[in-house]
């Protein structure tokens, strides 16, 4: 009678063993990624010397009911925070996958960028992360309930990733933040959510920037906050409107894109070059001259606007410094070079 040898049978055994841990591992990696607790939106404040952290996650049931649950918690680091949260979820906290992180003013103007550069150096929170401020209280940002019933953080966040290149607000990623940080003037621009009410329904109003450079900073109004994508974003989308007489209506912006350069030693020229499409309820009483006229004066008045509200405060947000270092003018070695450096804005534009 022949012998089981199980030598001869050598790669069905390594077959086994190998399906035997492949299934182990699968088992044990489901099972940490249920103990984790998946981030959708993150809020961060600080008062005196303790953080304030707010996370909003996403819970289902059985049934496939889903429901966003909000927790916050307090330390004096971040990583004493993260842990209690995860304590409070009872899963392990995991920011990863966060859409937004919603700042308070204190935060941006008060703590030097020392959490951000926590969150940022130990890729805690990935490099598109969307970085907004809240106008109010961050906490009262993210426990706002919308009448679509979606979480108000997780709402923002896909809202900011549809906005890239629409007039008014500019999206500002973790990345981009801190690329900007390190620019002449170490200014950083971000969206200013605010929360409003009409009637019993609460909204989120993002029409409002924030400027700051960690020492000084300013809320722009609406009309400076375009003014600021007119000059620094690539525009594809939005409206500008019209009055000539009782004539009323919009131009439609099919593409608008600004360059700045350094003339002569003390003057920067904004060109902006704007293609828009007469979308008027009345098109054949259109002048098209007195068009183009009254989008080049809202285009100058948006950017004067933006540039006037942060002079104001020393906001360099139009990199004046850093284009005048690019052309090698001396002018920028002055503290004072935006009180020397004039604003010259001239439009191209064309209707179709």
């Amino acid at each position: 009678m022949k012998k089981f040898k199980i030598i001869n049978n050598k790669w069905l055994v390594i077959v086994l063993i190998a399906a035997g841990l492949l299934v182990f591992s699968f088992l044990d990696e489901q099972r940490s990624i249920a103990g984790r607790s998946i981030v959708l939106a993150v809020t961060l404040d600080k008062m005196g010397s303790e953080y304030e952290m707010g996370i909003q996650v996403l819970k289902t049931d059985k049934s496939e009911k889903q429901e966003y649950i909000n927790y916050f918690d307090k330390g004096e680091s971040l990583s004493d925070v993260i842990d209690k949260l995860s304590t409070d979820t009872g899963g392990t906290v995991s920011l990863c996958h966060s859409l937004v992180i919603i700042l308070s003013q204190n935060v941006l103007d008060k703590d030097n960028d020392v959490a951000m550069k926590y969150f940022f150096e130990n890729e805690i929170l990935c490099n598109n992360t969307m970085v907004v401020t809240a106008k109010e209280s961050p906490k009262e940002l993210l426990t706002t309930k919308l009448s679509n019933g979606i979480g108000s953080g997780y709402y923002l966040g896909q809202t900011l990733r549809k906005m890239g290149k629409d007039f008014g607000i500019i999206p500002m990623t973790i990345k981009d933040y801190f690329m900007n940080r390190f620019r002449i003037g170490s200014c950083v621009y971000l969206p200013c959510v605010g929360v409003e009410q009409q009637g019993e329904t609460s909204y989120l109003n993002i029409s409002e920037s924030y400027v700051g450079n960690n020492e000084k900073s300013v809320i722009l109004s609406e009309e400076a906050t375009k003014g600021l994508s007119i000059v620094l974003n690539s525009i594809d989308n939005g409206t500008i409107p019209y009055v000539d007489g009782e004539i009323m209506g919009e131009m439609d912006i099919v593409k608008c894109s600004s360059k700045l350069k350094i003339e002569g030693d003390d003057k920067a020229l904004i060109q902006v070059t704007a293609t828009l499409k007469n979308s008027s309820v009345v098109p054949n009483k259109i002048d098209e001259q007195r068009c183009k006229e009254f989008a080049e004066k809202k285009i100058k008045e948006y950017v004067e606007a933006c540039y006037e509200q942060c002079k104001e405060q020393g906001l360099d947000v139009f990199y004046v410094g850093q284009h005048c270092y690019a052309y090698k003018k001396p002018i920028c070695e002055d503290s004072e070079y935006l009180d020397k450096v004039g604003l010259d804005i001239k439009s191209k534009i064309s209707l179709k």
